[in-house]
């Protein structure tokens, strides 16, 4: 075998989904791999991730879900690492390592790894990416009286009400898996791309994938969750760089891996979620 590693093209891309739907999910057919190579928010030219090939087949693929952003007064480039397979008789000869060395070696770049197998925790560590976050927080609804805070859900609605930079994260995650919600209050507004989905007893979890205002958010957070859940067994859950201080009415649960980042700009708070595999795929956040 003389497996070679380079970037992928636009050219793999039909490929690089019959890989990873015969070998890597079979329960997602090649059109819904495809999503990942085609969201709202690429530029031109966007980095879509690494191939190996030996032969002129494509044997093995790292994924990359890349978005370029305005934070503060600069724009960063963010690489969400969507999907990482190599078939098996391709393993241990180091194209794994080489794979992921590769795919982090832009230093301008922020990576950021959503979900990811505990089994692969010490790899990611031994490699130089730092722990991104190890616990959520969750916010029941204990219908408790609150005041100045009210929920927008309808999405022309929010178009309408939100700022430039809040309609336009809007406008990329239209169609996509994730729920919108604006938070008012008399003089702040806030923009939620939530996920929702019920997880192992059957909670529902509204996950907060991006916050705009984290002032705003930490403070009423738990008054969001009054506002926004239905009766049941819901919560509203958020990583926990997401608030400013230790999310006071909060319980906190363990993530069940830790997510993952490598940056030398970007700081953890301001790393959100929701430019990811996540929403493309209609994934569950773990």
């Amino acid at each position: 075998m003389t497996a070679t590693l380079r970037r992928a093209t636009p050219r793999d891309i039909d490929a690089v989904c019959v890989l990873l739907h015969t070998y890597m999910n079979p329960d997602f057919p090649p059109e819904r791999w495809r999503r990942l190579f085609a969201p709202n928010w690429c530029g031109q030219n966007p980095d879509i991730g690494l191939v190996v090939e030996d032969n002129n087949e494509i044997v093995g693929f790292h994924g990359h879900v890349c978005s370029s952003r305005p934070l503060g007064l600069k724009r960063e480039k963010f690489v969400n690492f969507s999907s990482w397979y190599l078939k098996k008789e391709y393993r241990g000869q180091g194209l794994g390592r080489a794979m992921l060395e590769m795919a982090t070696s832009d230093p301008d770049a922020t990576y950021v790894v959503c979900s990811l197998s505990p089994k692969r925790v010490d790899f990611f560590k031994r490699l130089g990416m730092d722990v991104l976050d190890t616990e959520r927080l969750v916010w029941r609804n204990d219908d408790k009286p609150y005041e100045n805070l009210e929920i927008f859900t309808d999405p022309s609605e929010i178009a309408r009400l939100a700022s430039p930079p809040d309609a336009l994260a809007l406008e990329h995650h239209a169609g996509l898996a994730v729920t919108p919600v604006l938070v008012s209050t008399r003089c702040c507004l806030c923009l939620l791309l939530l996920s929702v989905a019920r997880k192992g007893d059957g909670t529902q979890y509204y996950d907060v994938l991006y916050r705009s205002n984290p002032a705003l958010f930490t403070e009423r957070a738990a008054d969001i969750a009054r506002a926004l859940l239905p009766d049941g067994d819901c919560v509203l859950a958020a990583d926990r760089r997401f608030v400013e201080d230790g999310g006071p009415e909060a319980e906190v649960e363990p993530l069940p891996s830790p997510r993952f980042y490598k940056s030398s700009r970007v700081l953890p708070p301001d790393i959100d979620l929701a430019y990811s595999e996540i929403v493309l795929l209609g994934l569950k956040l773990d």
